[in-house]
């Protein structure tokens, strides 16, 4: 194909009288660089303002009409070349489009193989061969295959093998710290789902340790509930002890006829024997009598060896009477025998 060659011949621009024309804005310049515009004079500065605007636009549009005539022909040229290749571009144009798709071809047959080689790896494993995806694309270059293309170099091998190694490891670390994580909130009675969530963005120890500080945040405020139920609990006791002695003191105390002891709001023991043992004992003859002592550990059991006459058909004031009762110092069954002597 013939090249492209042109001949450029340089246009000249002539100015006339160039030195007339320098001179003569050097003029206006030296003239008006120090004019000062007075209320006085103000109809005048216009007519120099008017003045001066119409020089200027004058070399203004000189300027414009011969830069247009030096740039018409390289204007034409430049439309010359443009219609002349255009064929040729598109020539281009289309072999281009089709070194792109065959590239993308290639790239994604390369892509399968890389993807295919992870997925018999991950399977070794078990894990899952997508997880890789993102990091396939890493491996797609032509200088990562052999000559054919298709074909996966040692070296490229090797560092997919190792990518699915630390991953491997990655996880095997993950679950490891997972189990310790629901060991530990196991122990303290909580949630663990929260905290290995956390290992997203935060090391085990780090987590371990927010455990700890939430089980002992939980563990006071606990403490402080328990605290205020066992003092309102306490109040709460105190107010029906209060009340319940308020009542006592306006009721008229219960006393033993026997012993004179006032009992603590208990019933006075009855008398459970049938209804004719008074008219047996108004029959009888007393031959015998004795005194006995005995000793209660409390008022139950007192109204117990009481109970246990009456069942006998010992009734006080008929065939027995108490004499003596008092409220001693609280004495062992050591202590009894030795003052008894026995």
């Amino acid at each position: 194909m013939q090249e492209l060659q042109a001949k450029v011949t340089q246009a000249q621009v002539e100015i006339i009288d160039r030195e007339k024309f320098e001179q003569g804005i050097a003029d206006v310049v030296s003239k008006y660089e120090n004019y000062t515009v007075t209320a006085a004079t103000i109809k005048d500065d216009k007519q120099v303002l008017a003045v001066l605007r119409k020089l200027k636009k004058q070399i203004s549009d000189e300027r414009i009409k011969i830069k247009r005539e030096l740039s018409q022909s390289a204007d034409e040229f430049d439309k010359y070349i443009k219609d002349t290749s255009e064929p040729m571009d598109k020539v281009i144009d289309k072999i281009a489009a089709d070194v792109k798709a065959f590239e993308e071809h290639q790239k994604a047959v390369r892509l399968d193989t890389v993807k295919s080689y992870l997925a018999n790896k991950a399977a070794e494993y078990m894990l899952d061969p997508r997880i890789f995806d993102a990091k396939a694309q890493e491996y797609i270059k032509a200088g990562d295959f052999m000559a054919d293309g298709v074909t996966l170099k040692k070296v490229t091998m090797k560092s997919l093998d190792d990518l699915v190694t630390f991953e491997h490891q990655k996880q095997q670390e993950y679950e490891k710290a997972k189990a310790t994580i629901s060991g530990q909130c196991a122990e303290y009675g909580m949630t663990d789902q929260p905290y290995i969530r956390m290992l997203q963005s935060m090391s085990l120890a780090e987590v371990l340790q927010q455990i700890m500080a939430d089980y002992q945040f939980e563990k006071q405020k606990a403490e402080m509930r328990r605290a205020e139920e066992e003092r309102e609990q306490l109040l709460a006791t105190q107010r029906a002890k209060e009340q319940e002695q308020a009542q006592k003191s306006t009721e008229t105390p219960k006393v033993d006829p026997e012993t004179g002891e006032i009992l603590d709001g208990g019933q006075l023991s009855q008398n459970d024997t049938e209804a004719h043992r008074g008219a047996e004992n108004s029959s009888k003859q007393y031959k015998q009598k004795m005194t006995l002592e005995v000793y209660f550990e409390d008022t139950t059991e007192k109204e117990y060896f009481k109970t246990g006459l009456s069942q006998l058909g010992f009734e006080y004031k008929k065939n027995y009477q108490v004499s003596g009762y008092q409220k001693i110092k609280p004495l062992s069954q050591e202590e009894l025998n030795e003052q008894c002597g026995w």
